[in-house]
């Protein structure tokens, strides 16, 4: 098990943790990652709230993909769960994805959860993947999202797909993507299985009128492994606000950037998301996560 910190309040942290605590199917080790660079002491603290708890310390903010790798690393276990600090697990979320049939080492568990933003709750997967479709399609075309904290990986799979260090934005659906290409099944369900809850932390990249820019970012070490019209689609779609046109010169830049993919697709799709962001449409935040 994998809890990765950044600069959530303690009491937060706790709640997440006695999630986990309270799992009907026991964690066999709880690895706290803290990735704030400082706060030492009272995260050290939490040790005490159970004997599997362990927590190793960075020395200096390193990001989320950083975070989840050095607790990757640090794993005896067989599989891996992923809790952000600031998500929770209903109690039998590890017994419904592992009470399964079969061999549990050649795949990765997923399942829905719901979004928690300004006391409203919404859940995040209207439908589940399609197995006949591409993962890609699910997260960029289809509104899907797999989030980070509804993961379970084995061990010998985290170890060598790892996260992607240094993205800002959309690390869980890189790792996840690259499960796929790499010919690991997904055994995904659909229930809602934990709770991602959108606080407002400074340095959320979803929280910046700029965040687009991370996710140009990811598109450029993607290219030619997804589909370009995929990323057009998600990108006209998601981040295209009005918000997003107040950095008219950057943004400028990036939506050259991402028609270039596809020129004649992403023309289409440019223009249509001009005609929205000029309307009103108020909208909850993306399911996908970021990074600190």
């Amino acid at each position: 098990m994998v809890v990765t910190v950044y600069r959530e309040p303690v009491q937060i942290v706790r709640a997440s943790l006695q999630s986990v605590l309270d799992q009907t199917w026991p964690a066999f080790e709880i690895l706290i990652v803290n990735d704030s660079g400082d706060r030492r002491a009272e995260i050290s603290a939490l040790a005490e709230l159970h004997e599997t708890i362990r927590v190793i310390d960075h020395s200096k903010n390193s990001g989320g993909s950083a975070a989840r790798n050095t607790g990757i690393d640090a794993a005896c276990g067989e599989l891996i769960a992923f809790i952000d600090a600031d998500d929770v697990w209903y109690p039998a979320k590890l017994e419904t994805q592992l009470d399964v049939e079969g061999d549990r080492s050649g795949c990765f568990f997923a399942s829905n959860c719901m979004l928690v933003w300004n006391g409203t709750k919404k859940l995040c997967n209207r439908t589940p993947p399609d197995p006949d479709n591409s993962l890609s399609s699910f997260l960029l075309r289809g509104g899907g999202a797999l989030q980070t904290s509804t993961l379970i990986v084995p061990a010998t799979l985290a170890k060598r797909i790892r996260f992607r260090e240094g993205l800002k934005r959309h690390q869980d659906w890189d790792f996840v993507l690259r499960l796929q290409q790499a010919g690991v099944p997904l055994r995904y369900q659909h229930e809602a299985l934990s709770e991602y809850v959108m606080y407002d932390i400074p340095g959320r990249v979803s929280m910046q009128k700029n965040g687009y820019l991370a996710t140009v970012q990811w598109f450029k070490l993607i290219k030619g492994h997804v589909p370009a019209a995929d990323q057009q689609h998600y990108f006209f779609r998601n981040c295209m606000s009005r918000s997003a046109l107040r950095t008219p010169l950057p943004l400028a830049v990036a939506v050259a950037q991402v028609i270039w993919l596809s020129p004649i697709n992403g023309l289409k799709e440019a223009v249509a998301a001009v005609r929205r962001a000029l309307r009103p449409q108020p909208r909850l935040p993306d399911c996908e996560p970021t990074a600190p």
